[in-house]
């Protein structure tokens, strides 16, 4: 059916997983064994038919497929719904004016006529020929959609009798009900919710629901048993589509308002949903014929709802927040600006004074960084600080920021080295920091979490690993959640400290396998003092629940005054979020909504005063490899003695004999030159005098020099710094053949970085003689069409004047830009030539790349290169 429907692609099926609050006491079809006393008109004469002439209802037959397939037949009826444009459904729905006695056949049909030059209007009396046709557009379900395909004939007999719509009703008691009605026209009277807004945005489509917001099986207010869950969901779901085969709609329909204010949420209700039952990718779903009317019951909340208490904590996934594009998160950097912008709205919104984040770049706290100077950016500089931790291999992270002039860390943050934190994907284990608070000194463990996903079950899996309802990877999820209570165990046992909030993404509904694990071990979740209706912070397949929670130790339990989910993500559609693929109605705001696809949640404490404790902090980036030529650096040093110490020292030792260098106190970082390759160990000491000694440890690999550049090889020829998003590198091949790019890369590092921040490997042939100019995606488009030669846009333009960029081939850099390691301050300059925005251009007699210095500050832009205004673009594509 519908060949050109969703272009092919077909949806994800309606989930078997979807649960509802209760239902209504009418459930399926009126039937056909009553029907209401009609007088049916006569019906206008059509042309003698050339084909076999059938009832609608006898090619519909009594089951889910037709007993005519593969025949040609004729059939009559009333236009009932047209969708004939090429961007419509390509072709009409009909009924027969006269109902039979069977409620087990349906009267009406689909005409599938791409291009047919017949063009019907709704209330025509049609005669259509062609051949029968059971038409699959899912993937999951055995359940075709009958369809009169390969049309032969369409002629257009005159004005039809009325047809009144058929009513049904949520939740039906089987397939077979709505397979009695399908392609008829239908009208549901019964108040529906929203429940699923996912591809509103890509294709048109709405989940309506009966009986109220629909909870996962385990998280369902009043029913305890998943599986008849399971079932009432089932039934009590059906999807609103757009009458449309297009993809990314203009404009997506359905929404309150037009500009980015407006939306359409799950919780909003709809009414008057009258349309064309039909089945299509896995789904009943109504083809609407007349407006659907909608009242916005679930309106945004502009600010998370009080919680009471002196202090505010909370977590927040951020949903693959890298600022190494491409991998996970942001494809280019116009999106990562985008999504760190709705990011660093919702931080702002929830004002938590320690906040915990779930799904960050798990790199040597770059990305952190650059995230909490954002957010001081928008409320002020300084408001927020980032504990340094960089835990596990896993290519994710947890993270902690916080509010120096609400609360002080005790101590260094604590990783576990358990093993049972291992997921697939990497050791991802939790970070816990001890705070107290400025004002009374009271103090608590703050842990944050993020348990195994429930995607991709293991080859191989049976059902030991995923439970009714509760996902893949459970028992790895329950394993973890008992290592984690393990751990805090011995947090709480060191310390002394008996006060715990965990926060996290627990990939756990309130009443599975982890969370009752967790609570067990006497801990509570406090998303049970939420009405049974707030207890969401996720929507998936129109199935609500909370996967993110806030647990607290009993003893904690009395301090915390109030709990919030702030339901600015799960409701919202998709559409509204950073990416800007499928978005041909692009409604983007740098605004809370949608920034993630979790809710963030807040706790309000009043935490109870303790006796003032003292202890030391060092925390830092410690290095594992460098080159006799790269100096060896130690970044992100947070060094803070105990309080009441009287005096203390910073000192590291490189390992090489060089002696003992004396660091200040306020340093945040520093670097060293080896003389020779070999592995070191490097020792960073803190001393005080309560006394109080703290080491950090590393071993740093030394690797000689890579060999010089040959000057016959590739090498940066201009470079752009430009306004906005002007930014490209051009490379140039002076050499006399053609290079083959396999094995060369260019990697960005920003901001004094000693690991790329954005790599971009290179593809492709290079002539003897042409340039490759890499350029950013936001570039100016009439500015881009200027350059000539082979283009390429790249992630790696997204520098600023004070970055590094290298050229490599092989794994060895061959030429650079700036030096790696060292950020200057705004710009590299020398005797009046800069990077930062201009366009600096090689200078003639130049044939090959050079290294920079190994010493920081050393590189003097002015020797090879000269400088251009602003946006100079006519050298680009030429040397």
């Amino acid at each position: 059916m519908l060949a050109s429907y969703r272009n092919g692609i077909a949806l994800t099926a309606l989930c078997a997983l979807l649960s509802a609050c209760g239902g209504g006491t009418s459930t399926g079809i009126t039937t056909e064994l009553t029907p209401a006393p009609v007088v049916v008109p006569l019906t206008p004469a059509c042309p003698a038919p050339s084909t076999t002439l059938r009832d609608i209802t006898a090619v519909q037959g009594s089951g889910a497929l037709s007993p005519l397939v593969g025949q040609t037949v004729t059939v009559r009826g009333v236009v009932t719904g047209n969708f004939q444009a090429a961007n419509k459904l390509n072709g009409f729905f009909m009924q027969q004016a006269e109902a039979d006695a069977d409620p087990l056949t349906s009267e009406g049909i689909f005409v599938y006529a791409p291009a047919h030059p017949t063009q019907v209007s709704v209330g025509q009396y049609v005669q259509v020929s062609g051949k029968v046709e059971e038409f699959k557009s899912g993937t999951t379900d055995p359940d075709r959609a009958t369809q009169i395909g390969t049309v032969t004939g369409i002629a257009v007999c005159g004005a039809g009798p009325a047809i009144i719509p058929r009513s049904i009703f949520l939740p039906y008691t089987s397939t077979a009900q709505f397979e009695a009605v399908e392609g008829m026209l239908v009208e549901m009277t019964q108040n529906l919710m929203v429940a699923d807004t996912l591809n509103l945005g890509r294709f048109g489509e709405l989940s309506l629901v009966t009986g109220g917001r629909m909870f996962t099986p385990y998280s369902h207010p009043t029913i305890s048993d998943p599986a008849v869950v399971v079932d009432l969901n089932r039934r009590s779901q059906i999807l609103l589509d757009d009458g449309s085969s297009a993809s990314n709609p203009v404009p997506t329909p359905y929404l309150s308002a037009a500009g980015s204010d407006g939306t359409r949420r799950t919780g909003d209700i709809a009414g008057n949903v009258r349309g064309i039952l039909m089945w299509a990718f896995d789904a009943w779903r109504i083809q609407p014929t007349a407006a659907v009317s909608f009242v916005s019951a679930n309106p945004r909340p502009a600010a998370p709802s009080a919680v009471g208490g002196t202090l505010r904590a909370g977590g927040m996934n951020v949903l693959n927040y890298f600022t190494t594009l491409g991998s996970r998160g942001a494809n280019t950097s116009v999106e990562l600006v985008r999504q760190r912008d709705k990011i660093v709205s919702a931080i702002a919104g929830l004002n938590a004074d320690v906040l915990g984040l779930m799904e960050i770049q798990n790199d040597p706290n770059l990305t952190i960084g650059s995230l909490v100077a954002a957010v001081n950016a928008q409320v002020g500089a300084g408001t927020y600080a980032y504990i340094v931790a960089s835990p596990g291999t896993d290519e994710i992270k947890q993270a902690v920021i916080y509010k120096p002039a609400r609360v002080t860390p005790i101590g260094n943050a604590r990783i576990p080295t358990d093993p049972d934190f291992t997921a697939d994907g990497g050791f991802r284990p939790p970070v816990a920091q001890r705070f107290a608070a400025k004002d009374n000194n009271g103090s608590f463990w703050f842990v944050v979490n993020h348990l195994k996903s429930k995607g991709g079950c293991p080859s191989g899996t049976t059902n030991v690993d995923r439970e009714l309802g509760q996902g893949c990877w459970n028992v790895t999820r329950v394993r973890q959640a008992n290592a984690l209570t393990r751990w805090v165990a011995q947090l709480v046992a060191a310390s002394g400290e008996h006060d715990v909030l965990m926060v996290g993404d627990y990939n756990a509904y309130l009443r599975e396998d982890p969370i009752v694990a967790i609570e067990a071990a006497g801990f509570e979740d406090l998303l049970k003092r939420l009405p049974a209706a707030e207890r969401y912070s996720y929507v998936f397949d129109g199935q609500s629940g909370a996967l993110d929670h806030a647990i607290v130790s009993n003893a904690f339990s009395g301090q915390v005054k109030g709990f919030s989910e702030w339901h600015v993500n799960a409701d919202e559609p998709a559409v509204f979020d950073y990416n800007t693929e499928f978005k041909l109605d692009d409604r983007y705001a740098a605004t809370p909504f949608r920034s993630s696809d979790h809710d963030p949640m807040v706790v309000g404490l009043t935490l109870n005063p303790d006796p003032v404790y003292y202890e030391a902090i060092l925390n830092a980036t410690m290095p594992k490899s460098a080159q006799t030529v790269t100096a060896a650096v130690i970044s992100d040093i947070q060094a803070i003695p105990a309080q009441n110490a009287a005096s203390s020292s910073l000192t590291v030792d490189w390992g090489d004999g060089t002696g003992v260098q004396v660091l200040a106190m306020n340093a945040t970082g520093a670097s060293h030159d080896y003389a020779a390759a070999g592995t070191y160990a490097v020792q960073l000491t803190l001393t005080d005098s309560t006394p109080k000694t703290l080491v950090l440890n590393s071993s740093v690999l030394v690797t000689p020099p890579p060999p010089p550049p040959s000057g016959n090889d590739l090498f940066f020829s201009e470079y752009l710094e430009g306004s906005s998003n002007n930014k490209a590198l051009e490379i140039y091949n002076a050499s006399p053949g053609v290079v083959d790019l396999t094995g060369y890369s260019v990697k960005l590092y920003a901001n004094g970085a000693v690991i790329p921040t954005n790599t971009q490997v290179l593809t492709g042939l290079l002539q003897p003689g042409a340039t490759l100019t890499l350029y950013n995606s936001a570039f100016a488009p009439a500015l881009l069409a200027s350059i000539t030669g082979t283009k390429m846009v790249s992630s790696t333009t997204n520098f600023n004047g004070d970055d590094a960029v290298t050229l490599e081939k092989g794994g060895n850099v061959i030429d650079a830009i700036g030096q790696v390691g060292y950020d200057p301050g705004a710009e590299w300059i020398n005797n009046g030539v800069t990077t930062l925005n201009k366009t600096i251009r090689r200078k003639a007699g130049i044939t090959g790349g050079s290294l920079t210095p190994a010493r920081p500050a050393d590189w003097d832009v002015s020797v090879q290169w000269e400088a251009f205004p602003i946006d100079t673009v006519n050298g680009l594509g030429t040397r």
